[in-house]
């Protein structure tokens, strides 16, 4: 039996460019290079066959410097039947004895030209084209030490969306639309008679036509308004310039089938205009829509029974028989679920890692892969670039955090913001209350009846305009996706309006501000009875086996300098204080801040002037008090996260108040504060008073968004307007408004700083659109211009806020 040989490494199985069967590339029977491209080939036929050539004679010649006819490869055992063969028997692949040392002289040449002369012998025998490749073999090593050849460096930019004109019969209509319409006005330089007004009102009925033929045959976007009020103003102009033609006033017939046509035109070009400028946004929807419909398959039957999989035991696809390829079903997941994803594939639904260790790009356009373990949450959309990912599914289909809010029509937050709702309501709605307005006052000026018609049907068409109905959405559609480029997803379009109108911000410092991890920086003893190594063993021993990040430096610290903690007994942990416990020499032992010893009744006196010290240069102290009596302090240093000033910076750009909340003594968080400049301090705030007091800066009549982590801030989380929870999305539901698939305290702060700049943009937009069309109601109501110019000064509106729209989406 022969011995199994040592794990070597592994890559997916190539094409054979000769034949097409299937070949492991790194025990190829050929490998060369053409058109500066690698091609793997199983023999020496597969690569004359690429190569149109004909197979070589057993007598063809062979380079210099090869072995003699049948001799193996230089290290390789002999292989096929002609290792099995007998001595002294002669075939095609014999085997030749080893050549004999050099000779000198006429032998050396001699040899030379029977060397040329042996025929080309393939290193492996032939292979059928319909085998498998062979089984690995057992290896005896560990496979996890080895590394993996396949997608080890990301070494290609990530995907993006390309904006694709779109092709339909409703552009087209809008386009003959326009161009009938402003035929209609033209017309207008050729005079006032009934024959050329008559022209001019059959060109603006077509115009018309094509309007009522794009509703018709477009399908209508949830953020489009209904079509009713659009088409209302201009089948009204059509009417009144009708109306107009049979009456006795050529003049104002004239004008009313300019009206008409202008209606027409202007209606047309703000529909080509809003389409124009929401392109993009329904290009990249699009683009995250593809992306999501990968479809989910579920993990072979015995991982979805038995525990998460570790590496070693996890197989390769369609080497495994039974346990992939055929089986390897695509199903619709559902919560709770099991989901399998390889390496290359986009994660279909929202999970938390059950089993594997994994490197992904954690949202869809993500350029920097992240590691991912058992526990932590994935949303929908990233892709696994290296490992196996076996997770369990939390949401599913439209419930996917990136689904839920910009792909469903029923949740969509660009057709539920409070201010896109309120710029379709003023033109389904309020623009024909104020063309009743302006009926009303031609009526009272004493204006004749088509007068009338004319003046109420020009304020119609000016409010009740497409671009009106949807600039609003388009700049909330953009906030939404330029959130979704940095992995920030808000949870509805509520979360994104009140993440919008946030007045403060306060950070749960430990984990988002600051690192998280302290380290040791001083350690003193306070008495003659215990030096300083005696204290740090005796905090360690009361810490160990709690998982707080201070106590994890203190037991860490005790580990790094060789120190055994001390075998304390009945340890009794205080939330946010610290812990007290008995050591093994019987003494009453008391570890954590100054409020712990003030509630033990400790005296701290001694080391009040050291303990200030430590806290103005922004560190975490601990005392240790051993039989009531302090015996020694601890002081821990935490560093500050990786953007956390620019954190800042963020929110005051967006003129958002920061405040830092902290356990600690005011001194440090003070020393914190100046660091960052944050003038508003909250320190020694215990984790479960949190809550109480986010709610305390709430009643003071302000707008609180809090920056946390799920699980250890859910006491402020939840008592906040607005919270936001770093590296949250994808996870089992919450109430959380904002979540990020990162852990980063940029996007965190920028995700409220998003939302004020994208809200201050819809609202500039809308008004861009709409105080031109007031402007013009209004002239045309007073009769200082005739009813057309209102029309027109809503689309030089509507153009304004278009050109507003397209120059912010080049700025991203």
């Amino acid at each position: 039996m022969a011995s199994p040989r040592a794990a070597g490494p592994t890559v997916a199985p190539l094409p054979c460019s000769g034949c097409s069967k299937l070949i492991d590339p790194l025990r190829a029977g050929h490998v060369a290079i053409f058109d500066l491209r690698f091609h793997y080939f199983c023999n020496a036929r597969c690569r004359h066959a690429f190569l149109g050539e004909a197979p070589p004679a057993p007598g063809d010649a062979r380079p210099a410097g090869f072995a003699a006819a049948g001799a193996p490869l230089h290290g390789a055992p002999a292989r096929g039947p002609s290792s099995a063969a007998p001595p002294g028997t002669a075939g095609p692949h014999a085997a030749a004895p080893r050549a004999e040392p050099a000779r000198a002289g006429a032998d050396d040449g001699a040899a030379r030209p029977a060397d040329l002369d042996a025929p080309i012998v393939d290193a492996f025998p032939p292979v059928s084209i319909d085998e498998r490749l062979p089984e690995l073999p057992v290896l005896d090593d560990d496979r996890a030490l080895l590394e993996p050849i396949g997608n080890t460096i990301l070494s290609e930019e990530p995907q993006r969306y390309e904006a694709i004109e779109a092709r339909d019969i409703g552009a087209l209509l809008l386009v003959l639309a326009i161009i009938a319409g402003t035929l209609a006005v033209a017309l207008t330089l050729a005079g006032d008679a009934k024959l050329v007004i008559g022209a001019r009102i059959v060109l603006a009925t077509v115009s018309a036509g094509m309007l009522l033929g794009r509703a018709a045959t477009t399908a209508r976007d949830a953020t489009d308004p209904h079509p009713a009020p659009m088409l209302a103003p201009v089948l009204g102009g059509l009417v009144v310039a009708v109306w107009a033609l049979f009456g006795q006033d050529r003049a104002l017939a004239a004008e009313a089938a300019s009206l008409a046509g202008v209606i027409a035109t202007a209606s047309a070009i703000s529909a080509w205009l809003i389409e124009s400028a929401r392109h993009r946004v329904f290009a990249e929807r699009a683009w995250i829509a593809s992306a999501l419909s990968t479809p989910a398959r579920r993990p072979p039957v015995a991982w979805a029974q038995g525990p998460a999989p570790s590496d070693r035991s996890l197989p390769r696809g369609g080497e495994d028989g039974a346990a992939s390829g055929a089986d390897d079903a695509l199903y619709e997941l559902r919560p709770g679920e099991s989901v399998q994803v390889d390496a290359g594939e986009i994660v279909p639904v929202d999970l938390v890692v059950t089993g594997g260790d994994v490197e992904v790009l954690p949202w869809i356009g993500a350029a920097t892969p992240a590691r991912r373990r058992d526990g932590d949450p994935i949303i929908a959309g990233a892709t696994v670039v290296r490992g196996r990912l076996v997770g369990a599914c939390t949401f599913s289909g439209g419930d996917r955090a990136v689904a839920r809010v910009l792909l469903d029509a029923r949740r969509r937050a660009d057709a539920l913001a409070p201010i896109a709702q309120a710029s379709r309501a003023l033109t389904e709605r309020w623009a024909l209350g104020a063309a009743a307005i302006a009926a009303l006052s031609a009526f009272v000026a004493g204006r004749a009846p088509v007068e009338i018609a004319m003046t109420a049907t020009a304020v119609f068409a000016a409010l009740a305009t497409a671009i009106t109905a949807s600039i609003a959405s388009v700049h909330v559609a953009r906030g939404i996706l330029l959130g979704l480029r940095r992995g920030i997803v808000y949870k509805s379009a509520d979360a994104w309006d009140r993440a919008g109108r946030v007045s403060v911000a306060v950070f749960c410092a430990r984990g988002t501000l600051l690192l998280g991890e302290p380290e040791l920086a001083e350690l003193e003893a306070t008495g003659q009875k215990l030096t300083p190594s005696d204290v740090l063993a005796l905090a360690a021993g009361a810490e160990r086996t709690e998982e707080h990040p201070v106590a994890t430096a203190i037991v860490r610290a005790a580990r790094v300098r060789g120190l055994r903690p001390d075998g304390v007994r009945n340890p009794n942990f205080h939330p946010g204080l610290g812990v007290t416990a008995v050591t093994s020499s019987g003494e009453e032992l008391c570890v954590g801040n100054r409020a712990l010893m003030l509630e033990q009744r400790i005296s701290i006196a001694a080391a009040e002037t050291r303990v200030a010290e430590l806290e103005a240069l922004g560190r975490t102290v601990v005392l240790v008090a051993v039989g009531a009596r302090l015996v020694g302090l601890i002081g821990l240093q935490d560093g500050l996260r990786p953007g956390a000033r620019a954190a800042i910076q963020h929110l005051l750009d967006a003129q958002v108040e920061p405040v830092l909340m902290s356990g600690d003594a005011r001194e440090t968080c003070e020393a914190i504060g100046r660091s960052l400049d944050i003038d508003h301090i909250r320190p020694e705030i215990l984790p479960a008073d949190r809550g109480a007091e986010v709610r305390r800066l709430i009643d003071a009549g302000t707008s609180v968004a809090v920056l946390g982590h799920a699980g250890v801030d859910d006491a402020a989380l939840g008592a906040a307007d607005v919270s936001v929870a770093l590296g949250a999305a994808g996870s089992a539901p919450a109430d959380f408004s904002v979540v990020l698939a990162s852990d980063d305290v940029r996007d965190a702060a920028l995700s409220l700083a998003l939302a004020h700049r994208t809200r201050l943009e819809a609202r500039v937009g809308l008004a861009l659109s709409v105080a031109p069309a007031l402007v013009g109601a209004a002239v045309i109501s007073a009769f200082v211009l005739p009813p057309a110019y209102a029309p027109i000064a809503s689309l030089l509106g509507g153009v304004m806020a278009v050109v507003h729209a397209r120059a912010l989406d080049a700025k991203s």
